[in-house]
């Protein structure tokens, strides 16, 4: 009787998470749409810069690569991060306790890989790179978000879960992403003793997740930078991956609009 009330019990939180990643692909109202639409598809210089950060900013040619069937390019892939940790901020404020989370650009890995030199792990091309999370300690970070820039030819997701002692790889195409998220746990190694000396506590804890076979799946090939900026936005606020191929076009949307915005939608 145990056992099925906490089926019965898991049942509910399951269709409770699933309700709330559907509303997270809420149809946009009609003025947003008109944002969306001026923003992929209005007229003006490749050049003009139509959204922009502090020192990010993403120009009207990368904002096309948001139209159907185009590939995303790293400045709005970057971007879109960007709105992610500042709707984690906005949340972290409202929710006391919440711990916040980190958004990096692909730079990080490719540094951490030295991709392009010798492509060996080197942590010391990153070492400094954790002075710009909040508070400057990782370990206090709830999720660090990666996006991985495959040889200019793929993107992907990797996420350490700090608080589960998790590091998880997302890739629309299943590859294993074990080379990154191998990495990844070393780096983690090499910041705990450079930052606070020693070992890595509880280190036998951690578990490196190579992508899942549920893990949502593209049917083409240039939607993949479309999928990592969908896997950072359900997984950083909790939600399964509850979208799929047929959901593309309304989360380039939702890209977009979030972009426009300055902060990433809800």
């Amino acid at each position: 009787e145990q056992i099925e009330w906490e089926k019965e019990e898991q049942r509910i939180r399951e269709e409770e998470a699933k309700k709330a990643a559907s509303k997270l692909l809420r149809p946009l109202t009609e003025e947003e749409l008109a944002t969306v639409n001026k923003a992929i598809y209005g007229n003006g210089p490749d050049n003009d810069v139509v959204a922009k950060s502090d020192a990010d900013s993403v120009l009207r040619r990368s904002m096309r690569t948001l139209q159907p069937c185009s590939w995303l390019n790293d400045e709005v892939i970057h971007y879109f991060y960007l709105m992610l940790s500042k709707r984690d901020e906005e949340i972290c404020k409202n929710e006391e306790g919440r711990r916040r989370s980190h958004f990096f650009k692909s730079f990080f890995l490719t540094k951490l890989f030295d991709e392009g030199g010798t492509e060996q792990y080197r942590y010391a091309n990153v070492k400094r790179w954790s002075k710009r999370v909040h508070g400057k300690d990782i370990f206090e970070l709830d999720k660090i978000f990666f996006p991985c820039n495959i040889r200019n030819t793929h993107w992907c997701c990797a996420v350490i879960f700090i608080q589960e002692k998790r590091i998880q790889f997302y890739d629309s195409m299943h590859g294993e992403g074990m080379h990154y998220i191998e990495g990844l746990m070393q780096y983690l190694k090499d910041e705990w003793k450079a930052k606070k000396g020693g070992e890595l506590p509880d280190v036998d804890k951690w578990r490196l997740v190579p992508c899942e076979s549920d893990v949502p799946h593209q049917e083409n090939g240039y939607d993949c930078g479309v999928f990592t900026c969908m896997f950072a936005d359900f997984l950083s606020v909790g939600r399964p991956l509850s979208f799929n191929q047929e959901h593309i076009t309304q989360c380039r949307e939702r890209i977009a609009l979030s972009i426009m915005k300055g902060v990433a939608i809800t």
